[in-house]
């Protein structure tokens, strides 16, 4: 094959899916190795299955069809090797050296150079409506926007080579109709190139060429996609509307080619001319919808505007608003500024047909809209379109209304309903609404509507009331005419002088507020008239209904309670200066009824002393009381209601008069040493007293209604802050409750029979300290009985109790129950109290003289060392003052005081024909002997010392304690008597009295002891010097352990064991105590040691288990057994021992 067969032009390329069938040599041998590979994969997976003949047979097919496929392919791949084609394709393969990136970057460079060389040449030549020229990679990109883009390039430097054009787009798109496909085929584009190549080299300007030919060529496309769209439109809904090349109509679009300037894209000429017309772009795409559309958007704001130059000219004159921002439209506010959206008359243009459309949101589809649309043109007269206007602002007020009353307390009334009742009356508008009260069934509102070219719209409003079928009417608005047919009293219920003169009234806006208000005003004065109806049958006095000056409001001030309250005493009525009745509807029915009284009593003088204040400018004290309508504004519940809680406030402001008047004298004269007025608002007093004025009485008047109509004092009691004073606070804590609660029930009954303040803060101040101090050692303490009651074999549902509790007998006596033992606490003038045993059957509460004595000051241990207690003058003969006589104790309060101390005053003593018997000796066996203590006392015996330590409360422990040992270790004692099946002990003796517990078991020798053990002896009683319970434990025999361990088991017993209130756990430490064993009880007395010094810096805490709980028989039962066992042979001992880890990580 020689090289002229290489030189020989190349044929052109076959265009993809046009020539014959081929296919890759690649993708034959491709095939072949995977076929090969899916046979191989199928037989490895079958063989198996097979039998041994079978396996050969298919080994063989493999190989031989495996075989049968490439020979084929060796065969096509000796025939493409030794064709014609293959060799020249062989021979194309061997390249010339590529040119490297640098000499490239050179050529490509240059070749820039050279093109903006040649393109300076014609830059003056080029048409302007090129926007952009690109020079990159060695070819120029000229861009018209919307038509098209060409790329040209140059082969050489010399100036005479021609241009050779590389590229051409077209960029002219329909996405209206061809949804953005391109208009023109690949075949248009290569004609188009050779041609525009042809001519380009022929030329001497072949930018020109190539500019004039491409525009040609896409202006006739640009008009080709104009005409579809058009014809596609005009097939449509336009198709009434608007043709082609026929003029038919008012407006007329004529789309044309400008032969006189080639840079010129498509012109619009629009017929007749006018501003803001539309043209077509296209440079950013071809649309006559966009251009319909937007002429005929300009064409409605044009006739839009000429409408609004009509509009202008109506009266009362408006602003006309051209609002719209999808399609221009006008709007007219019928009802002036004030008009809400829904009633602007809004016109707009339809932009199909180009008639005038009128909407009215809040009038919906109506007549007189429609009318309006046919009138507003500029043939009909002025005065025509002014009627329809007048008339939508009617209706629009008479909708407005409509909606307006929906949340008033009003309804309305049809017009056929009330027409023949109004035919009697003078001539009324034909336009008007009528409104019934609801509450008030008898009164209307009627307003009517009259049209008015300076405002608008004239409303006037008529009430109306129809009482025993007379009708009476009154004009409110503009004038205050009263029309009268039959005679009533309707008129007797208004007030002229309440109504301003019609002359400085303001024009009626209409609006809703308005028309609320309006609403109000009226059923507010209806309201007050029930209310004055209310009052006259209760025979209250009132002046008539005026109107607040300052800031406005119906205000009825009322003169005279008198008969209304028959409890109210002279004083009171004459302390009242002001009392008057509002009405708030803000958010709820409310009637403020507001009372102002001078002279007052009491002032509070807690926060501040009394003379650090103007004290007379805190005697006058207004109240506002906040009455809660039942039945809505006016109604018959309402009134009564009203006037019952007014008289009710009054009556209760009658009865606290009396009682605080009678204690105020007495009050600054005396008692402001000892107590605070925190609080007197006439319906509650709040006084505080003790030491630092932190406890609370209250009192107040109740009306209980159902069932009896009981009315009474209540009393209650509380806290509050604390106040500094110069007192001694005794209680050294924080007030947390009021002892008086306790009494409160019992002082509310007695304040009500004598309603005396002097007696019951006497009595107060009296008891306070003592009450306080009993409370204080009531604490809420559980016991559980459940040892105890084991150990007697008692069958309890329940085993467990309050340790202390204390009881109310009467105002005077209290009762602490500890354990089995009752003390009575009596509570006397003087500071004084007296005490005694109260249980049940003989004393139980031994050695109480002895230990009261302890806490006594010599004046008092002399006086209760006399035999008879009637001597200390313990009992009184009244109630009131010691130093006053009984005369003279119904005077005032003033001669009540004395100027002797309080400590002579005895208010609180209790009468001798009540209890003064309990004071004296008795032959019966539950009076004991009483003992005479003071506050102090009573307060030491009862505090907690800084060790956590109440001396009454150690006396009471010990005496309880002892009294259920004795009888619980008898009782284990005989339930353990003999063998048994578990562990026991056996005592030697056990000897127990009201006063001690004397117990002795022998010790539990090993049997390799040579000697006899020990003799244990446990003596646990009450100590005469401390009142205290105190255990002393003896060792008699040989080896008995040291003093120092002894020493250390008696403090444990009397710290841990003791008060677990365990009595098995006395059984459990006589076995600690048995433990003959050398050095058993000193290591046991060291764990002891180490469980009551135990610290908080000590990894671990030990403590000795002295109680467990056991199973005992076949069906599980829970009984509490001693952590410390000794077996019958004192070989096995079982100490229960617990350690707690307390070190945090």
């Amino acid at each position: 094959m020689d090289d002229e067969e290489y030189m020989k032009p190349m044929l052109p390329t076959v265009p993809e899916k046009c020539g014959p069938p081929v296919i890759p040599l690649g993708h034959l041998i491709e095939f072949a190795v995977q076929q090969i590979f899916h046979e191989l994969t199928v037989l490895s997976e079958l063989l198996p299955k097979k039998l041994d003949s079978d396996r050969k047979i298919s080994i063989v097919q493999f190989a031989h069809s495996t075989r049968v496929l490439f020979i084929k392919l060796l065969a096509v791949v000796k025939w493409v090797k030794s064709s014609k084609k293959f060799e020249s394709c062989a021979n194309r393969f061997i390249p010339d050296p590529p040119i490297t990136p640098r000499e490239e970057a050179c050529v490509l460079a240059r070749l820039n150079q050279v093109i903006q060389y040649r393109l300076s040449s014609f830059g003056t030549k080029l048409s302007p409506r090129i926007s952009k020229t690109v020079i990159r990679n060695g070819m120029v990109t000229m861009t018209v926007n919307g038509e098209f883009e060409v790329s040209l390039t140059l082969l050489g430097e010399r100036p005479t080579t021609k241009w050779t054009l590389l590229n051409i787009k077209i960029l002219v798109e329909d996405y209206e109709i061809g949804f953005g496909t391109k208009l023109i085929h690949p075949l248009q584009v290569n004609m188009l190139h050779n041609v525009l190549q042809l001519r380009m080299d022929k030329s001497l300007e072949p930018f020109q060429e190539v500019y004039n030919l491409l525009h040609s060529f896409a202006q006739m496309l640009q008009l080709d996609v104009l005409f579809c769209q058009a014809t596609q439109v005009l097939s449509g809904n336009m198709c009434q509307y608007a043709v082609i090349e026929r003029y038919t109509s008012q407006y007329r679009i004529k789309i044309f080619i400008d032969k006189e300037n080639e840079n010129n894209g498509l012109r619009v000429r629009h017929f007749p001319v006018g501003k803001g017309l539309p043209y077509i772009d296209d440079r950013s795409g071809l649309s006559i919808n966009r251009l319909l559309s937007e002429t005929v958007g300009v064409r409605c704001r044009e006739r839009l505007l000429r409408i609004r130059e009509r509009l202008g000219l109506l009266k009362p004159p408006v602003i006309v608003s051209l609002t719209g921002r999808a399609a221009p439209t006008l709007t007219y506010p019928l009802l002036g500024a004030q008009s809400h959206v829904d009633e602007m008359l809004v016109l707009s243009i339809n932009d199909f047909s180009g008639n005038v459309i009128a909407i009215v949101r809040a009038l919906g589809p109506c007549l007189e809209l429609r009318e309006l649309e046919q009138f507003i043109d500029d043939r009909v007269p002025l005065q025509t379109i002014t009627d329809k206007m007048s008339r939508l602002r009617i209706l629009l007020m008479l909708e407005r209304y409509r909606k307006a009353v929906a949340p008033l307390p009003v309804r309305i009334v049809p017009e056929n309903v009330f027409c023949t009742r109004l035919s009697s009356l003078p001539d009324l508008p034909p336009d008007r609404i009528c409104l019934q009260f609801i509450k008030e069934e008898m009164y209307y509102l009627i307003v009517s509507f009259t049209p008015n070219e300076q405002t608008g719209v004239n409303i006037d409003m008529y009430l109306l009331s129809n009482i025993e079928r007379k009708l009476n009417m009154i004009r409110l608005h503009p004038s205050q005419l009263l029309t009268t047919l039959p005679e009533s009293s309707f008129s007797n219920a208004r007030n002229e002088d309440d109504l301003e003169p019609p002359v400085k009234r303001r024009r009626w806006l209409g609006d809703r507020r308005l028309l609320t208000s309006a609403v109000a005003t009226l059923d507010d004065r209806l309201a007050f008239m029930r209310i004055c109806e209310e009052l006259d049958r209760r025979k209250v006095k009132y002046k008539p209904l005026t109107v607040e000056p300052t800031v406005g409001g119906l205000i009825l001030h009322i003169t005279d309670f008198s008969e209304a309250v028959p409890s109210g005493s002279d004083d009171f009525f004459s302390s009242v200066i002001n009392c008057c009745l509002r009405l708030d509807t803000r958010t709820r029915v409310i009637w403020p009824f507001e009372c102002t009284l001078i002279n007052t009593p009491l002032v509070a003088d807690f926060y501040e002393p009394i003379m650090c204040v103007d004290y007379e400018s805190m005697k006058t004290k207004t109240t506002v009381m906040e009455i809660h309508g039942s039945g809505g504004v006016s109604s018959p519940n309402t009134s009564e209601s009203v006037s019952t809680h007014m008289i009710d406030r009054l009556i209760v402001f009658a009865h606290m008069f009396d009682p605080v008047k009678e204690f105020a004298a007495a009050y600054y004269s005396h008692y402001n040493k000892y107590c605070n007025i925190v609080a007197f608002t006439y319906h509650k007093l709040v006084l505080a007293y003790g030491s630092n004025r932190n406890m609370l009485m209250m009192l107040s008047w109740r009306t209980q209604k159902a069932p009896n109509n009981k009315q009474y004092f209540y009393l209650t009691f509380g806290i509050g802050p604390n106040r500094p004073t110069t007192t001694v606070d005794l209680t050294n804590s924080e007030t947390l409750w009021n002892p008086h609660v306790l009494l409160a029930s019992r002082l509310q009954e007695r304040f009500n029979k004598r309603r005396s303040l002097i007696d019951l803060v006497q009595y107060l101040i009296d008891s306070v300290a003592p009450l306080f101090a009993l409370h204080s050692f009531t604490r809420i303490r559980l016991q559980s009985l459940r040892a105890f009651c084991q150990m007697m074999c008692y069958d309890a549902s329940l085993a467990l109790g309050l340790q202390v509790t204390i009881t109310i007998v009467d105002e005077y006596r209290i009762r602490l129950i500890y354990g089995h033992m009752h003390l009575e606490f009596l509570l006397l003038g003087n500071s004084r109290i007296g005490l005694r045993d109260c249980s049940l059957g003989s004393a139980c509460v031994f050695r109480l003289r002895q230990f009261c004595s302890n806490f006594l000051s010599p004046e008092l241990r002399s006086m209760n060392e006399e035999k008879s207690p009637s001597a200390f003058g313990w009992t009184a003969s009244g109630s009131g003052p010691g130093s006053l006589p009984c005369h003279q104790m119904v005077r005032s309060p003033a001669s009540r005081i004395v100027s002797s101390p309080m400590s002579h005053m005895s208010l609180s003593v209790p009468p001798i024909d009540s209890f003064g018997s309990s004071l004296r000796y008795s032959s019966d066996g539950r009076s004991k002997t009483p003992i005479l203590l003071d506050h102090d006392s009573l307060h030491c015996m009862t505090s907690v010392d800084e060790f956590g330590i109440c001396p009454l409360d150690e006396y009471l422990f010990a005496l309880a304690y002892l009294s259920k040992l004795g009888p619980a270790l008898e009782g284990y004692r005989r339930e353990h008597r003999g063998s048994g099946a578990h562990p026991i002990i056996q005592f030697r003796q056990l000897i127990a009295t009201p006063e001690s517990v004397r117990l002795s078991v022998l010790g539990a020798a090993p049997p390799n002891l040579k000697h006899e053990p020990f003799l244990v002896n446990m003596n646990i009683y009450l100590d005469e010097e401390t009142m205290s319970l105190k255990m002393k434990l003896d060792f008699d025999g040989e080896d008995i352990p040291a003093d120092s361990d002894i020493r250390t088991a008696e403090l444990y017993f009397i710290r841990f064991v003791a008060r677990l209130g365990n009595e098995i756990a006395v059984v459990a430490f006589a076995n600690a105590c048995r433990l003959a064993a050398p050095g058993a009880f000193s290591a046991i007395a060291r764990i002891m040691s180490m469980q009551m010094n135990w610290t908080e810096d000590t990894p671990w805490r030990p403590s000795i288990q002295l109680v467990m709980w056991s199973q005992e028989g076949s069906v599980p039962r829970a009984r509490i057994s001693p952590g410390i066992v000794i077996d019958q042979t004192n070989i096995s001992v079982l100490i229960l021992v617990r350690f707690r880890n307390l070190r945090t990580y």
